[in-house]
């Protein structure tokens, strides 16, 4: 639907629901063949998603132009926090969600690679810290940054990963973009003229639970639904993600030479 309103065309929806299932499936075998770049690529994916979306909400907060190298910064700066932050005091539980996405994925490997963990937090810190130091480049209201900013951070940090990164997941991330779905269909009129947000969320929704029962029936044995569902959620994430950069090119300038606002 959102794709559809971005190539300023009526909805068709066959052909828009075909592009999701072929990038879907470009990517489901690209886990099946090679899933250790996978795995990083989800990684690497989550981080810029998760980022420039919290990036994207505090440029629109504070009225800013979207400067493409100081908006790329801080969705990398930010990006790092719900990735990072909870592998500083649970590594063995990180490391072990990781491993179980696939058996080609070998848990000892992942820790020898692992850096200690005052390294992980102080590699958190310094993406914190140029999150904020972007946030008072632009403008953006200093406090409430960097109160959200230790809010995430004793969060991810502190608590257990399944626990802190499922409600950074569905009370922050899931949220936000819920809003600004709902300000995208209020706003856009080409392709989605006559269209409710929820209906179309609810076809959507169907069609997900089809794909997971389908993944779950196609998987080998011995996998943990934890593992499936992650995997699963890669895997629905790369059209989305694709959606999404176009929807924040959509709506900022992305100009380099965009004057940028000073406190």
């Amino acid at each position: 639907m959102i794709w559809a309103s971005l190539r300023g065309r009526p909805l068709r929806f066959l052909p828009v629901l075909s592009g999701y299932v072929a990038v879907m499936a470009l990517y489901a075998l690209l886990w099946h063949f090679l899933p250790a770049l996978s795995a990083a690529v989800f990684v690497a994916m989550t981080i810029w998603h998760w980022g420039s979306a919290d990036a994207t909400r505090s440029f629109k907060r504070a009225g800013a132009l979207w400067p493409r190298a100081l908006w790329f910064l801080g969705s990398i700066f930010r990006g790092i926090l719900p990735m990072l932050a909870p592998a500083v005091l649970y590594a063995d539980v990180v490391l072990s969600i990781v491993a179980g996405w696939s058996p080609g994925i070998d848990q000892a490997d992942l820790m020898a690679m692992m850096p200690a963990g005052y390294w992980l937090a102080l590699i958190v810190f310094a993406a914190q810290v140029g999150w904020l130091m972007v946030m008072h480049r632009i403008g953006a209201p200093i406090k409430e940054e960097l109160g959200e900013t230790l809010l995430l951070t004793v969060l991810l940090t502190a608590v257990h990963p399944l626990v802190s990164v499922g409600i950074y997941f569905t009370f922050w991330h899931a949220w936000y973009h819920d809003r600004r779905l709902r300000l995208w269909y209020e706003s856009t009129t080409i392709g989605l003229v006559d269209r409710s947000k929820r209906r179309d969320q609810v076809i959507i929704m169907i069609i997900t639970l089809l794909g997971l029962g389908a993944l779950l029936y196609l998987l080998p044995p011995g996998r943990s639904t934890l593992s499936v569902y992650l995997v699963a959620i890669s895997i629905m994430t790369m059209p989305h993600m694709i959606v999404v950069w176009l929807m924040d090119g959509r709506e900022s300038t992305l100009l380099s030479t965009a004057p940028v606002q000073t406190p």
